[in-house]
């Protein structure tokens, strides 16, 4: 696969950017991968066809696909009242849900009237731990000190959402009876042959030498935050 009218390492080099991976489809079959750079700054471990990198926001991309499969299979509705089906942690009642009540479309359009709060979900550090989605919601964590609620009336305003995806990965929890990670290999990845690629809040069996290491926009190693971030529906998102 040859890329045209573009540098890659030079556009490497001026974003600060240390390793990737470009994968091209063409007719649903993969044509070609590239690989660059390094999955570590200063270390001889380069990006190859086996390299993990956190998948951060796609996330939401792909529980978006996971909610229409459970649509389709009854066991989830894009316009039921999400706390129909919430047991763990329920969208708390105000005048701004007085009239329209918070759905999961809504949600996954973020247009559920739900802000996050100023400085939540910042990157995972390693050695606080992993909460719960419950603890999260309930702004229990230094993740996000402050109860999850709706701030305006749903349907009304657009807010890109984190929190929105917190609370989709809790109702699929809720409904499926299975954590989030089993249901996601069961229905996307598994089917699709995708065995490098997880949602996981240990990564325990994960190839660590193939695993990239996180940056920051600098391109320096950020030591407290290696292994994933905590801006999307999972703490830990990878994908290859």
């Amino acid at each position: 696969m040859k890329l045209k009218n573009i540098n890659i390492q030079e556009r490497m080099k001026h974003y600060n950017v240390q390793g990737l991976s470009i994968t091209l489809l063409e007719g649903g079959e993969i044509s070609g991968t590239v690989n660059y750079g390094l999955l570590e700054v200063e270390s001889n471990r380069k990006a190859n066809e086996d390299s993990i990198f956190s998948a951060c926001s796609i996330s939401k991309f792909l529980t978006g696909i996971l909610v229409m499969k459970l649509v389709e299979e009854g066991l989830l509705d894009l316009d039921d009242d999400v706390n129909e089906n919430l047991k763990s942690w329920k969208v708390s009642e105000n005048g701004f849900t007085k009239n329209k009540k918070v759905t999961l479309r809504n949600l996954l359009s973020h247009q559920s009237g739900i802000k996050d709060p100023e400085g939540s979900f910042p990157e995972l550090n390693s050695k606080i731990g992993v909460p719960s989605m419950v603890e999260l919601l309930e702004g229990k964590t230094l993740y996000c000190k402050t109860p999850i609620d709706v701030k305006c009336e749903p349907e009304s305003e657009f807010h890109y959402s984190d929190a929105g995806f917190c609370i989709i990965q809790q109702l699929i929890e809720d409904v499926t009876k299975k954590p989030f990670h089993q249901v996601t290999n069961e229905q996307i990845f598994e089917p699709l042959g995708m065995a490098n690629s997880h949602f996981n809040t240990t990564m325990l069996g994960v190839d660590r030498q193939n695993f990239s290491c996180g940056h920051n926009k600098n391109g320096e190693k950020t030591g407290k935050n290696e292994l994933g971030n905590a801006s999307s529906s999972s703490f830990f998102n990878i994908l290859t």
